[in-house]
């Protein structure tokens, strides 16, 4: 009983139920690390050799040739950025000798921003409107929104080139919730909100071509979402959806986490990248609450889907997409776990970890074999750590394929772990930190000289953190930042440069986080790229 009550207990501080979260006062948030006092010539030469030689345009595959075209850069979401340099690269120091420090540049007035896009080295594409409760004013203005919006910055001089309101959610009492924003082959951006899609011309914002996707059945369209997009080979683009409860108000991560319909199972849908027209679509046999990764294995595409218990596997083929029965389902679920957050695709195995929701019992991590669903490692890295009670994450763990390295961690139980994956002795502790986070991690830098990137909350209550930049083979703290404020499960982006983008959705803010020799000074940005 103590536990479940404190389990409680800890659900109202960190969710706001009430919106006691999301009336945090703005004022309290205030930015507290260096700021570089003009940006303006940042990005016009670039330190970091894998990003300076990166011929940016459209592609054959799925999607746009750039740093990170999506929040995780491929359909496998590894989140395992090949365009990135580690520190000894960015700075040309020694590693026994590293002398280095962070400072930033904010851009403020973007209302409840969720993720970005990067695609050609001046230009940012921003997903906002989408978190939690954003009318901080009556009206759609740079100050609030109501429903989503896309917008583009201008990465040298960090302004608002344009923004474009898409759907008027709040105003129709529909769930708000963050589907994605990303930059497709073609060129064009993308971004998935709500029960809609979205095609925008990436120069003036213009909306080229929009649709409805399909919702549940009996219910008005506003109670499903689809939380993300994925792009198959072909260019078509697949995503899945979730619905709420019939009836409720609950709106944006609320209704997933204490309004979510357990009872209706998710539809993945494909659409074609034209005009936007439904292609095929399937129902999953469970409810599913974490988006979906594709790849190509052995000559066949596939989808993979955590459903409440299972993990799925689709075939796609000419343009229809259908259950996998040769494959599956595994259990990856038991007991008082709670369901997954993403699959993520490491080679010829699947990775997929669970509690996306608070949980009683500890996060596990499963790594399935895609050539046979019936080999599987699993393993329970937080078992006994931490001195809260419970379990959760809402990201999926963050994958280096190359070096079969998986990086998961855990809010409550506040450690990241390191584990290696050896195809017969099965999953082990390369080494584990105390760090707390909700957020999306990223492995930058050469396959033997990986850099892991995660952000370090603060305290419990996930309204301000630092960037920590760790040696990937050891677990060494390299680089902290100072505090910047954030919300819970927000991505890292990295940007041509070694730069990073954080956003805060609590602040509407956009913070580029740049890493420098330890003696820079904040108005000596040209020195440091002549």
């Amino acid at each position: 009983m103590i536990k479940k009550l404190s389990l409680l207990l800890l659900l109202l501080v960190v969710y706001g139920v009430g919106n006691i979260y999301y009336q945090v006062n703005r004022s309290e948030l205030t930015d507290t690390s260096t700021t570089a006092s003009d940006g303006s010539s940042w990005h016009l030469q670039d330190r970091c050799a894998a990003s300076k030689n990166l011929v940016t345009g459209p592609t054959n595959g799925a999607w746009y040739h750039t740093v990170s075209p999506n929040e995780a850069f491929a359909s496998e979401r590894t989140h395992t950025f090949p365009y990135t340099c580690n520190l000894i690269e960015l700075l040309g120091q020694p590693k026994d000798a590293l002398q280095a420090k962070v400072i930033h540049r904010t851009l403020d007035g973007l209302p409840a921003i969720y993720n970005i896009a990067t695609r050609d080295r001046d230009e940012i594409f921003v997903l906002g409107g989408v978190t939690g409760k954003t009318e901080w004013c009556e009206k759609n203005s740079d100050e609030c929104a109501t429903g989503a919006y896309v917008a583009k910055v201008n990465a040298h001089t960090l302004k608002i080139e344009w923004r474009k309101s898409l759907h008027n959610a709040k105003d129709k009492g529909e769930w708000d919730y963050p589907g994605a924003i990303g930059v497709h082959g073609n060129g064009y951006v993308y971004v998935v909100n709500g029960y809609r899609i979205y095609k925008i011309d990436p120069q003036t914002g213009q909306l080229l071509s929009s649709n409805d996707l399909p919702t549940a059945p009996n219910q008005p369209q506003g109670d499903t979402a689809y939380n993300g997009f994925n792009i198959l080979s072909d260019g078509n683009l697949v995503m899945k959806s979730l619905t709420r409860i019939k009836g409720s108000n609950a709106d944006s991560i609320i209704a997933l986490l204490f309004r979510y319909a357990n009872d209706v199972p998710s539809t993945i849908a494909v659409i074609e990248p034209e005009n936007l027209q439904l292609v095929s679509q399937v129902k999953v046999q469970e409810p599913v609450l974490g988006r979906i990764s594709n790849t190509l294995f052995e000559g066949n595409e596939y989808v993979y889907v955590g459903g409440f218990d299972n993990l799925f596997r689709f075939k796609y083929a000419h343009n229809k997409i259908e259950l996998d029965s040769n494959w599956g389902p595994v259990r990856y679920r038991f007991n008082n776990q709670k369901p997954a957050p993403a699959p993520g695709i490491m080679n010829g195995y699947v990775v997929i970890q669970n509690n996306f929701q608070i949980a009683q019992d500890a996060l596990s991590v499963t790594v399935i074999s895609q050539k046979d669903s019936n080999i599987s490692h699993r393993i329970t890295p937080f078992e006994h750590s931490g001195i809260l009670p419970g379990s959760l994450q809402f990201s999926l763990p963050t994958i280096d394929a190359e070096n079969m390295r998986i990086y998961s961690y855990d809010m409550l139980e506040n450690e990241l772990v390191a584990l290696d994956f050896d195809e017969e002795k099965g999953l082990s502790v390369a080494w584990r930190v105390e760090q707390r986070s909700l957020s999306f991690g990223a492995v930058l830098g050469p396959k033997d000289k990986r850099v892991f990137v995660l952000e370090d909350s603060d305290s419990a209550l996930p309204i301000s953190a630092r960037l920590v930049w760790r040696d990937a083979n050891t677990g060494q703290e390299l680089l902290r930042s100072n505090l910047l404020s954030t919300a819970p499960g927000m991505p890292i982006t990295p940007g041509f440069d070694g730069t990073f983008y954080y956003v805060s959705s609590l602040q509407g803010r956009l913070t580029e986080l740049s890493v420098v020799p330890a003696n820079f000074k904040g108005d000596q940005l040209t020195e440091l790229i002549e």
